[in-house]
């Protein structure tokens, strides 16, 4: 190697200056998902601040206790799927369920290693008073002129979470070789 391979690029005055002939990179944006999941984010954002947060709940909170609420009795397992979290991030909002004696934590009859969690009356009567507010939240963002019905909305939202569940599978090696 000799000086003239060896440099870094040329600066004056502190200020890069990048080669006149380079091409022109284009600018980067943000596709449809990229903004679905900005969307989302928001819209968590504004019902925690409006309305969970009152009743001392996060909406990871909120979503795993309507989920135990609805199923009366679902595993750690399959919560964490159903709910789209992390086994470690569900572990973290039970504590917090558990502990305001919304949820309880029970073992499996026939394999002692599994949990299965199950509402308590407080946690049943904490789902209900707050699924209202959160319904009528919604339910005030879908009302503005132009957007689409909550049913068709959920419809796309599901065939494209389903497309991609099958795209993963079909991604998958094949063990069998």
């Amino acid at each position: 190697m000799n000086a003239a391979t060896d440099r870094r690029p040329r600066r004056v005055g502190g200020v890069y200056r990048p080669p006149v002939n380079a091409a022109r990179m284009p600018t980067p944006r943000p596709g449809p998902l990229a903004q679905l999941v900005r969307t989302a984010n928001t819209l968590r954002a504004q019902l925690e601040r409006d309305v969970l947060r009152d009743e001392g709940l996060t909406w990871t909170t909120y979503d795993v206790l309507v989920l135990v609420c609805a199923r009366r009795a679902v595993e750690t397992r399959a919560a964490a799927v159903e709910v789209g979290i992390a086994k470690a991030t569900l572990t973290h909002a039970l504590v917090s369920l558990v502990d305001r004696g919304l949820v309880r934590r029970d073992l499996h009859e026939e394999d002692r290693r599994r949990v299965v969690l199950r509402p308590t009356q407080a946690g049943m009567e904490l789902a209900r008073r707050v699924q209202g507010p959160v319904e009528a939240a919604q339910a005030r963002l879908f009302s503005e002129p132009g957007m689409p019905s909550e049913d068709s909305l959920a419809r796309v939202l599901r065939s494209l979470a389903t497309r991609s569940q099958q795209d993963s599978t079909t991604d998958e090696p094949d063990e069998t070789r």
